[in-house]
């Protein structure tokens, strides 16, 4: 099998190894935190709501602000403080006495979690050159899809052994492990740090870079409307199934499909040529996973057919044709923003997709009721249809 370019240098793989036990403590102690909060508090409903804005929120909140820290400090300070102080937080929630104060932490920890992805990809920036960078971001967008499979199972199998609580522990364990790694990382400086004008004037140029580069602009507007086309129809997956006569199993195996195939796509990506066109590679996926979504839709709403064995394999083909389009974003952010500056715009793109996480769930249960599940699909892919045509229009542009 043909290694991956960017596995050649050494500076990215101590990176990418530190990266898989951080990314791992994102989704361990998840099944832990439901079982809390359904079986050992019995929380209303709400209390549910109120976990998923305790996890988005502050990359909204707070997202654009560490965005400029991460530019202004070390990389390799902000990568080992924002594992060690995630570990320390996720060791606290092992003492949180009911879900007003385990929601709280949650937040805290969301709120360190916001430096981590832009230090990352800083890091990954400074460590590899354009002929490598889509290979790069395919590994470690690997290890994210990957983490998000295995964790919540292994999270899982130790309540057989553990109570909930102690599961945290073992999470802040791995954040610590993650730390450690990141010790080993020797990362060269960044162009354009060595002086920083005040903490204001650094977060208005993040977003005048925004304005002023119409590659970064287009990058970021299309990432965001995807994410918000995926959202409007994610939370829905559960009840279209029910809605199409499958079973509760086929909903773990239809996320699981979506993961591995986010894992293939993205090794794909990782193990072949520079794409000379990123932005037709995104809206190639998108205009794949459109049309795989809204088939769906027309499905539940009884206008096509659809066989459980298709079922599942659309759902592995729309996580394949996700990794194409979010692999080459994040290249295309490499190559356009200034090494100074990536860390805020990161985090400015974390924050929008955040935005789109938080408001569109609720439009498309509000398109559900109304229409039909169906018919939340078919509008979310319609959405995608148009990321896809800008991803045509914009192919020339790298």
């Amino acid at each position: 099998m043909r290694r991956p370019p960017a596995l050649r240098n050494a500076g990215l793989r101590r990176l990418l190894l530190a990266q898989m036990p951080a990314d791992f403590a994102d989704w361990l102690d998840f099944v832990a935190i439901g079982a809390l909060l359904a079986f050992t508090w019995q929380a209303e409903p709400f209390v549910f709501a109120l976990l998923a804005v305790s996890i988005g929120a502050p990359y909204l909140l707070f997202g654009p602000l560490a965005g400029v820290v991460v530019d202004r400090v070390a990389l390799r300070r902000v990568l080992i403080l924002s594992n060690l102080l995630r570990g320390l937080v996720t060791a606290m929630m092992f003492l949180a006495p009911d879900w007003p104060v385990l929601l709280a932490l949650v937040a805290l920890r969301s709120g360190v979690d916001t430096f981590f992805t832009p230090a990352k990809q800083a890091a990954i920036q400074v460590l590899t050159g354009p002929a490598e960078r889509t290979s790069a971001n395919g590994l470690s967008h690997a290890i994210n899809q990957a983490s998000k499979i295995v964790a919540p199972a292994l999270g899982g199998a130790l309540l057989l052994q553990l109570d909930a609580s102690e599961v945290f522990l073992v999470n802040a364990a791995v954040s610590i492990l993650a730390a450690a790694l990141a010790l080993r990382l020797n990362l060269p400086g960044r162009a354009g740090a060595e002086s920083r004008p005040s903490f204001g004037q650094d977060l208005r140029a993040g977003l005048n870079d925004i304005r002023g580069n119409a590659i970064v602009r287009a990058a970021l507007l299309m990432m965001a409307a995807g994410y918000f086309a995926m959202f409007f129809y994610d939370t829905l997956i559960a009840p279209l199934i029910r809605s199409l006569g499958f079973t509760p199993t086929d909903l773990g195996l239809a996320l699981a499909s979506v993961g591995a195939g986010g894992v293939i796509g993205a090794l794909g990506l990782a193990l072949g040529p520079e794409p000379r066109r990123p932005f037709l590679w995104i809206g190639a996926g998108a205009f794949v996973a459109a049309v795989l979504v809204i088939w769906i839709g027309l499905a539940e709403l009884g206008l096509a057919a659809m066989p459980r064995p298709v079922f599942l394999v659309i759902f592995g083909i729309v996580g394949f044709a996700t990794a194409l389009a979010v692999v080459p974003f994040r290249t295309i952010l490499q190559n356009n923003v200034a090494e100074d500056r990536m860390g805020r715009v990161t985090a400015l793109s974390e924050a929008a997709n955040t935005l789109a996480l938080l408001s569109a769930p609720f439009i498309g249960a509000a398109v559900a009721a109304v229409f039909g599940i169906g018919a939340a699909f078919v509008l979310g892919g319609a959405v995608m249809l148009l990321v896809a045509g800008a991803g045509v229009v914009l192919r020339n542009r790298r």
